[in-house]
């Protein structure tokens, strides 16, 4: 698969305020903003990580393992606007079949970096082996915009990418 693409820079921000940890809650009424801008469309630029800040999220229980990121694109739309800071919970584990991931590739090409970051939904595809085992044939990454295509990730490259979290919801401004 290609991550050769650029990240277009957002057109509107939502309207979310993000302050420092001082004047936050934290995992009670707040949760970290990391600066990762993960791609809906293919695997974006490679980055480096950090937290931005904190932002206020009200009904919902909060816990160490969510965090919020931006998710630019339009590739799964309309369910992710373009733009929009969502809230993830870090994966631990069990199965990913069907559900919105945040995924990291990480290549040769980004040995300095994070890594590069994009938002779909998981497939994942298996063939019976004659000695009655599974294994993976392919894994989909696919977007919810039939407009865009879906990333396959062959069995040779699947250790380059990684689950990192599943998607909870869109974080709504004020």
């Amino acid at each position: 698969f290609s991550t050769e693409w650029a990240v277009k820079e957002p057109t509107s921000q939502p309207a979310i305020e993000i302050v420092s940890i001082a004047e936050a809650q934290p995992y009670v009424t707040h949760l970290p903003v990391h600066s990762l801008k993960a791609a809906a469309g293919k695997f974006g630029d490679g980055q480096h990580v950090e937290e931005k800040g904190w932002v206020r999220v009200d009904g919902r229980k909060l816990d160490k393992e969510m965090f919020v990121a931006q998710v630019i694109g339009h590739s799964m739309e309309p369910r992710i606007p373009d733009s929009s800071y969502c809230i993830f919970r870090r994966y631990q584990g069990g199965t990913r079949q069907g559900k919105i991931v945040l995924a990291q590739y990480r290549g040769p090409a980004d040995p300095e970096t994070s890594g590069s970051f994009t938002v779909k939904q998981y497939e994942r595809e298996k063939v019976h082996n004659p000695n009655e085992t599974w294994e993976h044939a392919k894994i989909i990454l696919r977007p919810l915009n039939p407009g865009y295509k879906p990333i396959e990730i062959q069995p040779t490259d699947s250790e380059s990418v990684r689950v990192l979290a599943e998607f909870l919801e869109v974080l709504r401004g004020d």
